[in-house]
C-alpha cells in the first residue's frame, strides 16, 4: 500500500513489485477518499520510472545556456560545485542573493525551507500566487483560521466555484461528490466552460472570465436583501454585518448581469438555491479562483458567503479538519517556518514583501519578484538559484521574461526527472528519486488524515531523493542543525502521533477526530473580538480595504475597449487536464495519446465567423505575441470567450516558444495583495496560419 504522488489528490494505491521492479499499480479500495480510483498519470508510474529519457546521472553543462549540452559527472563533484558556487555567492552578495524554488507537489517544501533558512536566505519561491495562496489568505482574512475543506459527503448543496474536480482533484473529491449527488444534493457550477459536471448541475453560471468577484458580491447582496442569511449566527458570531450590507447594496443582479454576462434570473435562482439548501458545501478552485487581479477579494467574498449562510464549520458544510501532526504537518510552524532560522532583519529582505505586505507573513514568496530582482537588481541582485521539480519557463506567466532571467543568473542548479526547457538553462542538473523509490509521510490536503508512503523499489541508479540531496548538500556546507538522515526527519514529523516510521508503515494511515462548531466549545473565534470580522479592520494595517470589492480585469472589453477591437475574444487559461500535471508527464506515451496537442475551445459560431475549422492549426495572439494551437469547436462556452490549455512544450523544436500559452500571458499587473496574475481573463484573437 502507498499513496500516489503524481498530483495533489494523493490517491491510495497498491504497488506490485517483481524482482525489484514496479510492474503494476492499481487503486486501493480501502482509501477513505479515492476508494480505488486512480487517474491515467497514476497508472503510468512505471512508465515514468523506467522511461528512456529519465535523467539518471548528475550532469554538468558544457555548451551555452539553453543548448541542452551536458556531460555526466559524479554526485560528489556535482555537490561540490553547487556548494562552492552557492557559498561564494553568499559571501559576495549576501545570502538573500540566492533563491530556491519549487513546483506545486513533491512534498519536500519543508526540507527546502529549513535548508534555505540555515543557508540564510528568506527567498523560497513556489506558485503561492497561482495555486491555493489567495484562497488561504482570503479565508484567513475572514476567519483567522486556515482552510475549511468542503464536507461533500454530507452536503445537500454543492457549489463548485472555478473548480473542476474531475480534472484537478478527482481522487480527493469525486467519490463523495458523486455519492452526494446520488442522494439528491443540489449542484451549482460557476465556470466559463460547460465542464461535464455543469451538465449535471441544477445551476451552471457561465461567468465572464475575471468577473467572479462581482458575482460573489451579488450573491451576498441577494441573500441579505431577501433575509436568507443565518440571523442567529450572524448576530452572535460576526461583527461588521451592517457595513457589509451597505457595501454590497450596489451589486444588484441587474448590474452584475451586465458585468458577468449571466442573465439576471440565473444569478437569482442560484443564489436562492444555495441560501435555502442546508447544509451546503463550497469549494473554490485552488487554481481557478486564484488567478486574477481580484483573487484575494474573490476568496474573501466567497468565505463571507459561507459565513453568513451558517455553513461554516458544520457537518455537510465547510468543516474545519485538524491535521493530526499539528505543528509538524507539511506546513506546520515547527517544520516549515523560515522565520525560525532567520533574523528579523533578514526576513524583511524577503522579495515582494514591500509590494505585497500580507505575503510577508508567509514562508514562501511568489516567483514574479524573483525575475525582477535578477533582471533589474532591485531591491538587490539575485545571482544564483536552485530549482526543484518546477519547469518555470512554461509554468508561470510571461515565459519570455523568465527565459531572460534564467539566462542572466551566474549559477543555476535544477532537480528534475526529465529534461525540460528549464533544465536546459541549468549549470548543474541532479536526478531525483521517484515517489515509489523513497519513504515519506503524506498529509497535504488530506483533511484529518496522515498517510504512509513507503519505498517500494530502490532508486534507479544514480537517482537520489530530494530530501537526501538536501541532506548531502547541508553536510557539504556544514549545516549542523539540518537533519542527518531521512529517518531522523520522518521520526521528527511523526512525534505528535507517537509513532516511528516503521510502526506507521504497519498501519498505513492515521486519522484525527473531526468535530463541528469548535468555536462554540472555545467560546470564540481566534480574532481580536472573538468573532468573525466581516469588516476586516485589521487589514487596514496592511493598507488593504476592509471589505472585498470588484475590480475589472486590466485587459477586458470594459477596461480596454480600444484593445478589444483588435483582440475581440476573452481568453481564459490555466485549467487542469487529468492526464498531465501542469507541464509534467508530456513525454509519457500512454498519456500523450489522450491529449497530444494544445486545443483551443471555441464556440462553433465564432469558429465559423473566423473561417476556421475543427482540428485546424491556428495562431492565438495577445498583445504580447502569438503561439500555435489547434481549434476545438465547443458549444458550451460563450461566443466571445475561448479557453486554452497550459503546459504544452514537449515534442516540438522550441516548443516552449511555439506551443506554450505562457508566452502570451501577462505578469505585469497583479493582485495588489496576493500577487496573482490575470491568466483567467486576457484579450486575444485567432489568426489563420
Amino acid at each position: 500500500k502507498s499513496i500516489c504522488f503524481e498530483c495533489h489528490s494523493r490517491c491510495g494505491v497498491l504497488l506490485e513489485v517483481k524482482k525489484g521492479k514496479l510492474v503494476n499499480i492499481k487503486g486501493d479500495k480501502d482509501h477513505p477518499f479515492s476508494h480505488g480510483y486512480t487517474c491515467p498519470k497514476g497508472q503510468a508510474a512505471n512508465e515514468i520510472i523506467y522511461h528512456t529519457e529519465r535523467i539518471t546521472h548528475p550532469l554538468r553543462r558544457v555548451g551555452e545556456k539553453g543548448e541542452g549540452s551536458f556531460e555526466k559527472i559524479s554526485w560528489n563533484e556535482a555537490l561540490d560545485i553547487i556548494s562552492e558556487r552557492l557559498l561564494k555567492t553568499r559571501d559576495q552578495y549576501g545570502a538573500e542573493s540566492v533563491v530556491f524554488g519549487g513546483g506545486t507537489t513533491r512534498g519536500f517544501r519543508p526540507w527546502i525551507i529549513r535548508f534555505a533558512g540555515l543557508f540564510g536566505t528568506p527567498n523560497y519561491y513556489v506558485p503561492i500566487n497561482y495555486s491555493g495562496g489567495p484562497l488561504e489568505f482570503g479565508v484567513g482574512a475572514v476567519c483567522r483560521i486556515g482552510a475549511f475543506p468542503p464536507d461533500f459527503a454530507n452536503s445537500k448543496c454543492i457549489v463548485l466555484w472555478a473548480h473542476n474536480p474531475e480534472q484537478s482533484l478527482p481522487g480527493l473529491f469525486m467519490y463523495h461528490i458523486n455519492q452526494a449527488l446520488k442522494s439528491g444534493a443540489k449542484l451549482i457550477v460557476v465556470d466559463p466552460r460547460g465542464i461535464p459536471l455543469a451538465k449535471k448541475a441544477d445551476h451552471w453560471l457561465s461567468v465572464r472570465p475575471g468577473t467572479d468577484t462581482a458575482l460573489a458580491l451579488c450573491f451576498i447582496h441577494i441573500i441579505i436583501e431577501n433575509g436568507l442569511y443565518d440571523k442567529e449566527f450572524v448576530e452572535n458570531w460576526t461583527e461588521g454585518f451592517e457595513k457589509l450590507k451597505e457595501h454590497v447594496a450596489s451589486f444588484t443582479p441587474e448590474r452584475v448581469a451586465e458585468i458577468t454576462w449571466i442573465p439576471v434570473d440565473e444569478i437569482k435562482q442560484a443564489a436562492f438555491t444555495y441560501a435555502k439548501t442546508k447544509p451546503a458545501s463550497f469549494m473554490m478552485g485552488i487554481g481557478g479562483a486564484c488567478q486574477s487581479i481580484n483573487s484575494f477579494d474573490l476568496n474573501r467574498a466567497l468565505m463571507i458567503l459561507i459565513v453568513i449562510t451558517g455553513n461554516l464549520d458544520i457537518i455537510g458544510g465547510n468543516l474545519e479538519h485538524r491535521n493530526p501532526l499539528g505543528s509538524r504537518a507539511i506546513y506546520g510552524s515547527d517544520f516549515a517556518d523560515i522565520s525560525k532560522f532567520l533574523s528579523r532583519k533578514q526576513i524583511q529582505k524577503k522579495l515582494g514583501s514591500k509590494r505585497y505586505p500580507l505575503l510577508s507573513i508567509a514562508s514562501m514568496i511568489p516567483p514574479e519578484p524573483v525575475w525582477e530582482a535578477i533582471l533589474e537588481q532591485k531591491p538587490y541582485p539575485v545571482k544564483a538559484m536552485g530549482i526543484f521539480a518546477n519547469n518555470a519557463m512554461c509554468s508561470f506567466a510571461n515565459s519570455t521574461q523568465i527565459k531572460k532571467a534564467l539566462s542572466a543568473l551566474d549559477f543555476l542548479f535544477v532537480v528534475d526527472y526529465f529534461h525540460t526547457p528549464t533544465t536546459e538553462m541549468a549549470d548543474i542538473l541532479l536526478p531525483p528519486a521517484h515517489w515509489t523509490e523513497r519513504d515519506d509521510v503524506e498529509d497535504l490536503l488530506m483533511k484529518n488524515y496522515v498517510f504512509c508512503q513507503p519505498k517500494a523499489v530502490e532508486p534507479v541508479p544514480e537517482c537520489r531523493s530530494e530530501p537526501q540531496i538536501l541532506i548531502d548538500l547541508a553536510e557539504k556546507m556544514g549545516f549542523k542543525d539540518y537533519w542527518k538522515s531521512t529517518e531522523e526527519q520522518l521520526k521528527y514529523r511523526l512525534e505528535p502521533i507517537g509513532l516511528t516510521f516503521e510502526e506507521f508503515k504497519k498501519i498505513g494511515k492515521f486519522s484525527g477526530h473531526v468535530e463541528e462548531k469548535r468555536y462554540v466549545k472555545q467560546g470564540r473565534f481566534p480574532s481580536q473580538s472573538g468573532k468573525i470580522e466581516l469588516f476586516g479592520k485589521a487589514l487596514e494595517l496592511f493598507g488593504i480595504a476592509p471589505l472585498p470589492d470588484f475590480q475589472e480585469p486590466p485587459e477586458s472589453p470594459i477596461s480596454t475597449p480600444e484593445l478589444f477591437k483588435e483582440y475581440p475574444l476573452v481568453l481564459t487559461t490555466g485549467g487542469r487536464n487529468v492526464v498531465y500535471y501542469h507541464s509534467a508527464h508530456r513525454n509519457i506515451p500512454s498519456l500523450r495519446k489522450y491529449a497530444p496537442d494544445p486545443e483551443l475551445q471555441i464556440h462553433p459560431d465564432t469558429a465559423k465567423q473566423l473561417e476556421v475549422k475543427d482540428g485546424e492549426w491556428v495562431y492565438l495572439a495577445t498583445p504580447r505575441g502569438k503561439i500555435e494551437i489547434k481549434i476545438k469547436c465547443f458549444e458550451d462556452i460563450h461566443p466571445s470567450v475561448v479557453n486554452a490549455p497550459h503546459g504544452y512544450w514537449y515534442g516540438v523544436k522550441n516548443g516552449w516558444k511555439r506551443l506554450n500559452i505562457n508566452m502570451i500571458t501577462d505578469n505585469q499587473q497583479t493582485d495588489p495583495v496576493v500577487a496573482s496574475c490575470p491568466i483567467r481573463g486576457l484579450l486575444c484573437r485567432v489568426e489563420k496560419m
